[in-house]
């Protein structure tokens, strides 16, 4: 496994690093350490002020179509409150930037930062001086940190996400067989911990063999690269596990391109739609969902932490399961494939 222990040390602790390097089973006690850190309740008093705010977003990348509709989820959101202006940054994958547009959003006296890490510890010291200036700070989504220098988290389980799509892949592969998995980039919450789910899973499994570990770094043409070469390494797969589906539609065309899609079982995927539009058309994966709602729920979190509101440290957005059978009312074959299922009414859509 490789494992960032700076990252995840930021995130939960050294504890937590213990526990998924000791043995895939032990990794259930970070999602438990996890779940204790984010039932704390937040000291508000230091932030309290009074509307209009301003808020700042710090995208750590915006290149990526989730982050795209948790903005605009956040955006919406803002529209029903006293919140008169928004100020977004992308620092394009750049921890260093990153650092920079906080600094540029603090000089110009924001109320709120909510942002999306690059790199979580990278971003500790500029976020700990957002806080002794008296500006919250919110994490929105793709993962929990427990650092000093995060007021609180809206956050997605990757724990809980990683064991649903590991589960369902293993029942719909019968407990048999080969499986090469797709994570995210190295070294990242998601990666860490989607792998160290889908290992304590396939602990109680030992029909099921981990054939290789690659990651795809959310990228649909890297994904099918790397799975041009797995498909040279190994005469048999015969199961996926991708939480991704911008990743799992990749890996689904190398498949179908070497004449050996109808040798392999896929994992649910997410609710990109080139994803939900294969699964549609092939009736099988389905999804576990990584709601882009983790932008409205940033918000709301960032503007009880303001009125001064009880808060915990982290507000879980949870993953749900779309069978196959289901995944018509989330499909949309008309829209492009870097897409989103979502409840975003007309005038909050990304323009296509």
């Amino acid at each position: 496994m490789k494992l960032t222990k700076r990252l995840f040390t930021s995130s939960l602790g050294a504890l937590a690093v213990a526990a998924l390097v000791s043995a895939p089973a032990c990794a259930q006690s970070v999602d438990a350490l996890r779940e204790a850190k984010a039932s704390e309740i937040v000291d508000t008093a230091p932030f309290v002020k009074e509307g209009p705010y301003r808020v700042g977003v710090s995208a750590g990348y915006l290149s990526n179509s989730w982050v795209i509709f948790a903005l605009q989820q956040l955006r919406w959101e803002a529209s029903k409150h006293d919140v008169e202006e928004i100020i977004v940054t992308d620092a394009a994958f750049n921890p260093a930037k990153q650092i920079s547009d906080i600094e540029d959003l603090l000089r110009q006296d924001i109320d709120l930062l909510i942002y999306w890490p690059v790199d979580d510890a990278s971003v500790e010291d500029v976020l700990a001086r957002a806080i002794a200036d008296g500006v919250p700070t919110v994490q929105a989504g793709g993962g929990f940190t427990a650092s000093d220098s995060t007021v609180a988290n809206a956050y997605i389980s990757q724990w809980k996400l990683g064991e649903m799509v590991a589960r369902q892949l293993v029942k719909d592969m019968g407990g048999e067989g080969k499986v090469v998995a797709m994570l995210p980039i190295a070294g990242t919450v998601a990666a860490v911990e989607q792998l160290a789910a889908l290992e304590t899973v396939l602990a109680d499994h030992p029909g099921i063999e981990l054939a290789a570990v690659e990651y795809g770094d959310w990228n649909r043409a890297k994904a099918k690269q790397i799975t041009e070469n797995l498909l040279q390494r190994f005469p048999r797969i015969d199961g996926v596990f991708s939480p991704a589906g911008q990743m799992s539609i990749g890996m689904a065309e190398a498949f179908d391109e070497a004449g050996r899609l109808s040798e392999v079982t896929f994992s649910p995927g997410d609710e990109f739609n080139g994803w939900l539009k294969w699964v549609a058309q092939h009736g099988q994966g389905g999804a576990v969902t990584f709601p882009t709602k983790a932008g409205s729920v940033a918000l709301q979190v960032g503007l009880d932490i303001l009125q001064g509101n009880e808060v915990k440290r982290g507000l879980a957005v949870a993953s749900e399961y779309i069978a196959p059978t289901d995944i018509g009312d989330y499909a949309d074959m008309d829209a492009p494939d870097d897409w989103w299922a979502t409840d975003l009414p007309a005038e909050f859509l990304p323009q296509q």
